[in-house]
């Protein structure tokens, strides 16, 4: 898409034309990518991504932009550019395109389970249980298991807070669910926000009232366990426990083989083979130093 066939609807004057196929914010890296530019301290940001092709930002910051970026510029670039992401989201294929539904004859789904019309692939040996809901823009692969109450595909949580008002983000992905991954009861899995989708790796497990926020990514043989949650965009690795009650904030990367005990908060990047406690969580031998020194 040219930034010159944005229409003058999203307030966005054109300065100099570019092409992008893709939107999202600087942690999305994908090619030819559009983003916004609010505030001068994160171009250095715009300058290090070499995938991005276009930004929307204001007027005063062009001199700031290299030759090769496309630019449009506005007075509000956040929401100028969530106006055109809601468009293209709501009434485009730029970033999906509608498909028929695609069911197993050798999956089971319960006559209570709610399956959308379209956009959903399931995949054979797939059990659906009571009231489980399988929303638009979900793929299970094979011999996955959703218990009862739970949702996959729900809108993720993303507003764009203004001086008296609110804009609600459109979710434009989906959620794949891969090979042998079970839910249980009254766990959400949100899509992905810009067209991508919210992973769940082979063979990870996910135990009642576990939240999955939008675009996350979690590795193979995971184990999530009750009332865990997941904030967006975070990567998890393979062979990751995360603990009852643990919390994962948002743009979080996990390593592999991690292990976050009960109740931790998670705040900051946690490498392979690590086990972290607390709230908010640190290696789990110091935290365990600690509350020997204060006792």
């Amino acid at each position: 898409m040219e930034l010159s066939n944005i229409n003058s609807n999203f307030s966005i004057k054109v300065v100099r034309d570019g092409t992008f196929i893709s939107m999202g914010s600087f942690i999305h890296n994908s090619p030819k990518q559009l983003v916004f530019v609010n505030n001068e301290k994160f171009i250095p940001i715009l300058l290090e991504k070499k995938n991005i092709s276009c930004v929307i930002l204001k007027k005063e910051l062009i001199s700031k932009v290299p030759e090769y970026l496309g630019i449009g510029i506005s007075e509000d670039p956040e929401k100028s550019y969530y106006e055109l992401h809601n468009y293209l989201a709501k009434n485009t294929d730029f970033y999906w395109k509608d498909f028929q539904n695609e069911i197993s004859e050798n999956s089971i789904i319960h006559p209570t389970a709610y399956i959308a019309e379209k956009n959903i692939r399931i995949g054979d040996g797939c059990i659906i249980g009571p009231k489980a809901c399988i929303l638009e823009r979900t793929v299970l692969e094979n011999n996955v298991i959703i218990g009862p109450g739970s949702v996959i595909g729900g809108e993720g949580f993303r507003f764009i807070r203004k001086q008296n008002y609110m804009i609600p983000i459109v979710h434009a992905g989906g959620v794949l669910v891969h090979d042998q991954v079970e839910i249980q009861a009254n766990s959400c899995v949100d899509k992905g926000l810009y067209g991508n989708f919210t992973e769940i790796g082979e063979e990870t497990k996910i135990d009642n009232l576990v939240h999955v926020g939008h675009n996350v990514r979690i590795g193979k043989r995971c184990s999530l366990v009750a009332s865990s949650m997941i904030g967006g965009s975070t990567r998890i690795g393979d062979d990751v426990w995360i603990g009852p009650n643990s919390s994962i904030s948002d743009n979080i990367e996990i390593g592999d083989r991690v292990w976050v005990t009960l109740g931790s908060v998670v705040t900051k990047n946690v490498t392979n083979d690590q086990r972290v406690t607390g709230n908010f969580a640190i290696d789990h031998e110091k935290f365990i130093n600690f509350i020997k020194s204060i006792r």
